[in-house]
Formats: structure tokens, sequence, C-alpha cells
């Protein structure tokens, strides 16, 4: 069976006009809804739990006005703590609280369960230091350009490396670059050229 970043798909290039921002990304699906899920995200009408990770539509909540709340929703039969609480994308509280319940109980568990808690543990690390709160968002995104390529995400890896030094780090979404739509094309080609796809990616120009 082959891993997931050795599938054919799509890697596509987003733009934002306002923001002077480009974001690189990779899908299996279509890349339009990456798109509508991407300024759903960027303008706030999604959030990410700050608990389970989960992207769902916020709603206004307990929390104090204007701040929207993350929806009901479960982990296995229960309610998850990140219910009616700020997305991770505006705080990181609770995600904190909840790291720090983990790893008070891991020590009282047995030994697969406690394998497990490791894995959560790790997994809410990674999405804490992950996070980011920067200013406000402006702008909308837009679908630039697509290549249609087997090893897709390992092409979005090295495009990514290729433009490390110019990685918005306070956007408050992932993948996101200061650079013009022809830098992150020719990271793109180049990437493709490592890895001897240039041949067989088809090129699309959406704009």
């Amino acid at each position: 069976m082959l891993a997931y970043r050795d599938t054919h798909g799509t890697v596509y290039i987003l733009e934002n006009v306002d923001a002077k921002r480009v974001k690189i990304g990779v899908t299996i699906n279509a890349a339009v809804d990456r798109l509508r899920d991407v300024n759903d995200m960027w303008l706030g009408r999604k959030g990410t739990c700050q608990v389970c990770g989960n992207r769902l539509v916020m709603i206004r909540g307990r929390v104090p006005q204007p701040v929207a709340g993350i929806p009901r929703h479960f982990i296995g039969i229960g309610g998850c703590p990140g219910t009616h609480e700020q997305a991770l994308e505006q705080s990181t509280t609770v995600a904190h609280q909840h790291l720090e319940a983990l790893r008070a109980r891991q020590s009282c568990l047995v030994r697969v369960r406690k394998h497990s808690a490791r894995r959560m543990i790790a997994t809410l690390e990674r999405r804490i230091s992950g996070s980011r709160h920067g200013d406000e968002c402006v702008g909308l995104w837009r679908l630039h350009t697509v290549f249609r390529t087997e090893r897709a995400e390992t092409v979005e890896l090295i495009s990514h490396a290729l433009l490390s030094n110019l990685l918005d780090t306070a956007a408050p979404i992932g993948e996101i670059f200061q650079c013009s739509v022809p830098e992150a094309e020719m990271a793109v080609e180049l990437a493709l050229t490592e890895l001897c796809l240039d041949q067989t990616a088809r090129m699309e120009i959406l704009v």
C-alpha cells in the first residue's frame, strides 16, 4: 500500500492580494474545497478546538462577546472539554490546562494506556507550539495555481523547505509565505525537478 505522501494529488498555491501573502498546500481532493476552508479559518468562521484539534464552524457561546466559541462536539461518547471555549487561533489557555491534566494522569495508567497518553500529549504539544495569534487578517484567498502530480505531499514539503526563510510565523494559519506567486511556483517546480516529476506533473494557472 502506498503511503499518503506517495499518492497522486494536487499541490495548490493560494494568493491573498491584500495581505501580500501566498499559501502552498496539498490535497487529494478538490483544491477549491481547501480554498473555502482556508478562507473560513482566515476570517474566523472556523476554529480549531484547543483540546481535540477538530476544525469546526464557530458559534456565539458563553465566552465574552465578540469572541465566538467552538460548538458542542464529542470525543468518543463524552463531550469534548473544548466545547464553547475559544478556538486555538485565539487562545491556548484550555489547551495548556488539558495538557497538564494529561501529564498528571499519565503516571497512573497501565502500559498500553500510558503509550496512548504519550501520543496524545505529543500531539497536543505540537498543536500548542504551532498555534499563532497574529494581527487581524485582511483580504480573501483565491486559488491561483495547481500542480497535479505524484508524490504531492513530498513536493509540498520540499517547496516549504525552499521558502522557509519567507515563512510568515505570525499568520494565524500555517503554510503562509511572504513571497510572490512566481516565487512560490518556482519552489514547487524545483521540488518537482528534484523528484524527477517535472515531465509528468500538470500545472494549471486558474486566474
